[in-house]
């Protein structure tokens, strides 16, 4: 950001206040990065703290920094001072940094508001670009989706109708119409501002929908239009994470104009039926996922021919099975952090990050590692050697955290033999027609980015119909260690799709 290499601002804003206590949050401009800056300040005690740079780490400040005074703190080897007084209602001064000297402003907030009183704010809004700025609740607080810092991130009230966010940018609502306020100004943390208008948003249905012996429970997400729209089947990840995580993308596809459906695995929330995704093997969880999508693409409020799929992670490798096994029918896969491997290849990955995290040497490492092959071999054949549970019992009595294998000989419900030995989303992805994109994090732990993109771009047909896209510092969940969603994570998908002529 070049405005800012000479100057630097702070800006930290009032979270909450009582009458004993208040806490502050903000943003400090640390070597050319906008980092998340916090006060709390009681009766006894106020301190500062960096949660992103120090983690828990905080310095104590003086009682009352409301009044006009100095007062520092010792970061490591720099000395922060801070010169502040109160001007115009505002908490405004100087911060000195070794290297640096920035103009700093504190700017009081609200309370938090009730659940109810965050209603009128929810929607999407529209500038004259058609930028679209999303709106939406959860856990009991704003959240909105920034077109103009590519983010994600929570609303703080600081004013009647403003709110601030830790990326800089204010919010400001006006024009209340009946419930909700139509119109919308952000003001960027370069001082740009925006001004944008409410615009058509999209209904949730609640659907019960039979696919063989199982009733998956699922929701349509719908924008209000007339005409036949886009649409995507929006996968979820591996494991038992509910519907609830990837309502995050279902949201965001309708917002632009393209139902969207996400729903409940096989024995999972609210679905129901005597079938368990833990003992679906791929395979059967694709035969499943295809009727769904049969189902939405026969939905009379879309366009069957622009149907697509999402799915993070194992529902990035699923998505792809599907693209292979439904050809022309399919319009568009985007795949986040999926491996494109066998399933052995990507848990001895996993599993040694993991271990290497927790701390475990090389040599045991490596030793887990050779029990987990060994017990991969034993399910491909049929039968686990005893020999291989004590092996891993030896571990497993060292440390009860280690990821070992159950300590038991009987054949495990996952993974399926079927499952460790299908590597065909790699060798028939020359049977992908649809445009593809590949999301992933620099810092993916779970998946192997670099082999699984080695692995698949030999057999596709096409190279040139896919756009991979790598996030700086992001995780396999694609939040960065300031636990934020990646930038672009989100706005990149809509560019993608508009490129391609999914959405307008």
């Amino acid at each position: 950001m070049k405005q800012y290499k000479f100057s630097l601002f702070l800006f930290i804003t009032i979270i909450t206040w009582t009458a004993n206590a208040q806490t502050y949050i903000g943003n400090v401009l640390y070597r050319n990065t906008y980092e998340y800056a916090k006060v709390v300040c009681s009766e006894d005690t106020c301190t500062f703290s960096i949660p992103y740079l120090d983690g828990d780490k905080k310095f104590s400040l003086p009682l009352d920094i409301s009044k006009p005074q100095n007062w520092e703190i010792k970061r490591g080897a720099e000395l922060w001072r801070f010169n502040t007084k109160i001007e115009n209602g505002r908490l405004v001064g100087e911060l000195y940094m070794p290297t640096a000297r920035q103009q700093i402003k504190f700017y009081e907030q609200n309370p938090p508001l009730s659940s109810s009183q965050l209603i009128p704010y929810e929607g999407v809004f529209e500038d004259e670009e058609k930028r679209r700025v999303i709106i939406y609740s959860r856990y009991d607080y704003l959240h909105f989706m920034s077109p103009y810092s590519e983010e994600t991130m929570s609303l703080k009230p600081i004013g009647q109708n403003i709110f601030w966010s830790v990326s800089g940018e204010h919010a400001t609502f006006s024009a209340l119409k009946g419930e909700t306020f139509e119109d919308l100004q952000i003001t960027c943390q370069n001082g740009n501002q925006h001004h944008l208008r409410r615009v058509p948003t999209f209904t949730v249905e609640d659907l019960w929908i039979p696919i063989g012996e199982d009733t998956l429970f699922a929701q349509l997400y719908l924008p209000e239009t007339k005409e036949k729209v886009p649409a995507c089947l929006v996968l979820p990840g591996g494991g038992a994470v509910g519907m609830d995580n990837y309502t995050y993308e279902a949201r965001l596809f309708a917002s632009h104009g393209m139902a969207s459906l996400v729903f409940d695995k096989s024995g999972n929330g609210k679905s129901k039926g005597n079938g368990h995704f833990h003992r679906q093997s791929f395979e059967e969880k694709n035969d499943q996922y295809k009727l769904l999508f049969h189902y939405l693409r026969n939905h009379p409020a879309v366009n069957p021919d622009q149907v697509g799929v999402h799915g993070p992670s194992e529902g990035g490798r699923l998505g792809l099975m599907m693209a292979i096994d439904l050809g022309h029918e399919m319009a568009f896969a985007i795949a986040a952090s999926g491996p494109f491997m066998t399933f052995r290849e990507g848990q001895l990955y996993a599993m040694d990050h993991h271990h290497r995290n927790m701390g475990v040497n090389e040599i045991d490492n490596m030793k887990i590692r050779e029990i987990w092959n060994d017990y991969y071999a034993g399910i491909l054949e049929g039968k686990i050697d005893p020999k291989v549970i004590e092996r891993a019992n030896i571990y497993r009595e060292q440390n009860a955290r280690l990821f070992l294998p159950p300590d038991f000989t009987d054949l495990p419900a996952s993974p399926q033999r079927d499952d460790i030995l299908n590597d065909r989303v790699v060798f028939e992805a020359g049977k992908i027609v649809c445009p593809i994109l590949l999301q992933y994090g620099e810092n993916d732990q779970r998946v192997h980015r670099q082999k699984s993109l080695q692995n698949i771009f030999p057999h596709l047909t096409n190279p040139a119909s896919i756009e991979t896209i790598i996030y700086p510092r992001g995780n396999h969940s694609f939040m960065t260690p300031e636990y934020k969603i990646c930038p672009g994570y989100t706005s990149d998908k809509i560019s993608w799709l508009k490129s391609i002529g999914m959405l307008k």
